[in-house]
């Protein structure tokens, strides 16, 4: 009887598990018109909202796309993403991870790193890199809300045209809200 239990039980804490994954990473899609340039694909978790707003000059044609995405609760943390479009070039990781370290070498003497480490982005086309800095005076000290100790900088293009700067901003780059924000932009994709 007790090993019958037991395997009931193990079935139960299973099945809970599987339970937990599959509502730990549901998310919906969105798409967003980028006229001429195709469909933005970004997946978001259920527990985020995203704004997002066009810039077109004139009234007509479009230049850049702006997005803001935060958790629901009240985790400390937000994504913003700005696409802008430009002539054909060959996505360019080299470019991108050059770009950023000039971008964040301004902040790497606050910083608890020191140094700037690179990280690449898991896109489906494209490419795109990101560093991270904690800044080294909020250390040990609570934040307020829109106050991070860890900013992110990234960039990424996802085709030839559709080229985007990401800022990530989270109190701790090992918290489920700054891997989910990892998961959002290796989400993005265009579809033509």
């Amino acid at each position: 009887m007790k090993n019958k239990d037991c395997k009931l039980n193990l079935c139960k804490i299973l099945f809970i598990s599987i339970a937990g994954l599959f509502f730990s990473v549901s998310a919906y899609s969105k798409s967003f018109d980028f006229d001429k340039y195709g469909t933005l694909k970004i997946s978001i978790p259920d527990n985020w909202f995203i704004n997002s707003k066009p810039v077109r000059i004139p009234k007509d044609e479009l230049v850049s796309y702006k997005f803001v995405i935060k958790p629901r609760n009240k985790a400390n943390a937000e994504l913003l993403i700005t696409f802008i479009f430009i002539g054909n070039q060959t996505p360019d990781v080299k470019k991108i991870e050059a770009e950023l370290k000039q971008n964040c070498k301004q902040f790497v003497s606050k910083s608890v790193e020191k140094k700037i480490n690179i990280k690449h982005f898991s896109l489906k086309t494209g490419c795109g890199a990101y560093c991270t800095l904690t800044d080294a005076s909020l250390i040990g000290k609570k934040t307020k809300p829109g106050e991070y100790k860890i900013m992110g900088s990234g960039e990424v293009q996802i085709t030839s045209n559709v080229f985007g700067t990401v800022s990530i901003m989270a109190n701790n780059a090992k918290s489920k809200e700054f891997k989910e924000m990892i998961q959002i932009i290796n989400s993005l994709k265009i579809k033509q």
